[in-house]
């Protein structure tokens, strides 16, 4: 634990981020941007493309992200239950980003989103850019997790998504309360 994020290296193995990107290729649409007035798509602050799995799709996968939660729980003291919304898998295209500070757990979700995770499903080599940043311990810094590696971190932190500057990233989001 660094800070206010932990680094899971061995989140999911790679056969699991092929399954969990085969869940969502299909059926990607642009990412929304959140706020008081609802759902809107906003390029210039997200420039994605994502898909919302549900538990029942993805059993196996909400079990292992429980258990992640689970040690996010300890490592940050703070108390929650399983994976209670659907799970986002996006897609960061070349130029894609989440350019937008944000926190997930706004002012409506303090209770439903206490600890947020972000999944790395695409292998360093395949992109460049796109790195999570979560303030204060990961801003302005490369990413490092390899493939299947995951970050949680409280779900009040700020953070966003740099631009990918060649490739493609595919990230798992989830979160839990």
């Amino acid at each position: 634990m660094a800070g206010l994020y932990l680094a899971v290296p061995d989140a999911l193995s790679g056969a699991q981020c092929d399954a969990a990107i085969g869940l969502a290729d299909e059926r990607l649409a642009p990412a929304p941007v959140y706020g008081g007035d609802g759902a809107r798509i906003e390029p210039m602050m997200r420039d994605a493309g994502s898909a919302l799995i549900e538990r029942a799709e993805a059993e196996w996968l909400f079990e292992r992200l429980d258990a992640l939660f689970a040690r996010g729980a300890e490592a940050f003291a703070l108390p929650v239950g399983p994976i209670a919304e659907p799970i986002q898998i996006v897609r960061y295209a070349t130029g894609g980003h989440f350019q937008m500070w944000h926190s997930d757990a706004g002012g409506d979700r303090v209770e439903q989103r206490r600890i947020s995770m972000s999944v790395e499903l695409s292998a360093l080599a395949d992109h460049a850019g796109g790195a999570l940043e979560v303030v204060p311990d990961l801003v302005g810094r490369p990413r490092t997790l390899a493939r299947g590696g995951a970050h949680l971190f409280p779900s009040r932190a700020l953070h966003r998504v740099g631009p990918v500057t060649r490739g493609t990233r595919w990230a798992l989001v989830a979160w839990t309360g």
